[in-house]
């Protein structure tokens, strides 16, 4: 099956100018570079958590296979399986109150 093609967002050569400057400060903090992808899927779930949609966890204990989340609505700690090729940021679900997370793994 293949993939539904994207269309383009307009936006302004200021907004243009803008969002380059903010992805270089982040490709050079996350020493990643070169994908929109994951630059606009980072700082998107950054700001809903920074809106109150999500809730922001603490990351504790990180791996290379895994890292221990403390939920910061009931405050339980569970293990968190991730890929070697993790993003900054991943969303998920608290196991024990089912809360929306958003862990910030640096």
């Amino acid at each position: 099956m293949t993939e539904r093609r994207q269309r383009p967002i307009p936006v302004t050569s200021r907004e243009r100018e803008f969002l380059e400057h903010q992805k270089q400060r982040y490709e050079s903090s996350s020493g990643r570079s070169g994908d929109w992808g994951d630059f606009l899927g980072a700082v998107t779930l950054l700001g809903l958590a920074a809106v109150g949609i999500y809730a922001l966890a603490k990351a504790m204990k990180r791996t290379p296979q895994s890292v221990d989340v403390e939920c910061s609505s009931c405050h339980n700690t569970f293990v968190m399986a991730i890929s070697t090729e993790a993003d900054r940021v991943v969303y998920t679900r608290c196991p024990c109150c089912s809360a929306e997370l958003v862990v910030k793994l640096d």
